[in-house]
């Protein structure tokens, strides 16, 4: 039984449609021995010539070269629709992508995105699950997520990840906050105020702890706490305390003058946006697709310098 590889058939289809074995060299990028190392193994195999061999001369097919030519034609076409119809097969089976996503991220950066997606990708059912920042995690780790997107101040090692930005991180309060009407303050001043804010044994929690104390807030008074965004909203704008959050989620209430940014004398705060990726699913078209349309989404929204 003749066995012939894709590449031979390929080989032999490029050295009949250029007319010479140089050409179909270029045509397929590879060296120019090598395609004859390709013809001499059929030719072995079939026990025929398929080209006469003459020197400055095009390559011209015997009768026994055409035969084979037909056959590689037939064999490649057939190879060709195989492959769509498996390929749409498999785009059929995979219509859902599992996306988890930090909440101020849903709320914020990613909403117009994500309902754009969901307009223009019909053939994909995008399920979307809002979630802290330890739920995130642990949906793509253990495999109910394909993709999660969350704030940090590390790189989770366990999981690949695409940075998808930076975003302006803001200590916030009342517009009649003593320290809110100051034009600066001192990391010291901030550590003397009270705070509300997210549950302290938290992913979230620990992370705002951390970036604080790395411009030299070195304690965190809590006074009240809660695990609802909304909640620390309405709490720091009755007076309570002072709040911390992504730039985004407090924007709308800032421009409105209902409250305001603590100019901190301090460098600029800034937490990552990191697109998590479930290594058994970061190979699926749809997937890979899908994280493409949002790094590209994050890209555009980036302040430009």
């Amino acid at each position: 039984m003749i066995s012939l590889s894709g590449r031979k058939l390929q080989v032999l289809v490029a050295i009949a449609e250029t007319g010479s074995f140089a050409g179909a060299a270029r045509r397929l990028g590879i060296a120019q021995p090598s395609v004859s190392a390709h013809v001499q193994a059929i030719e072995r195999e079939a026990g025929v010539t398929l080209f006469e061999r003459a020197s400055g001369r095009q390559a011209s097919l015997t009768e026994a070269g055409r035969s084979v030519l037909d056959h590689a034609r037939e064999s490649i076409a057939l190879a060709s629709k195989l492959e769509e119809e498996l390929d749409a097969r498999g785009s059929a089976a995979a219509i859902a992508i599992s996306f988890a996503c930090q909440r101020s991220l849903a709320h914020t950066l990613l909403r117009a995105p994500l309902a754009a997606y969901a307009r223009e990708r019909r053939d994909v059912r995008l399920s979307v699950r809002i979630a802290f920042q330890e739920d995130v995690l642990a949906a793509v780790r253990m495999g109910a997520a394909d993709l999660g997107c969350l704030v940090s101040d590390s790189d989770p090692e366990d999981l690949p990840s695409v940075l998808l930005g930076r975003q302006r991180f803001v200590v916030f309060g009342a517009p009649d906050h003593p320290l809110a009407m100051r034009g600066h303050v001192t990391p010291a001043e901030l550590a003397q105020a009270d705070f509300v804010g997210p549950v302290a044994s938290s992913l979230f929690g620990r992370t705002q702890r951390r970036l604080l104390a790395g411009v030299g807030v070195e304690r965190m008074h809590m006074v009240a706490e809660g695990t609802e965004f909304s909640l620390v909203r309405d709490m720091v704008m009755a007076g309570v305390g002072l709040g911390c959050s992504l730039y985004p989620s407090v924007e709308a209430d800032v421009a409105a003058g209902r409250l305001a940014v603590i100019a901190l004398d301090a460098p600029p705060l800034l937490l990552e946006t990191r697109l998590l990726m479930n290594p058994k699913r970061a190979n699926n078209r749809k997937v890979a697709e899908f994280a493409q349309f949002l790094a590209q989404c994050a890209g555009e929204a980036a302040p430009k310098a």
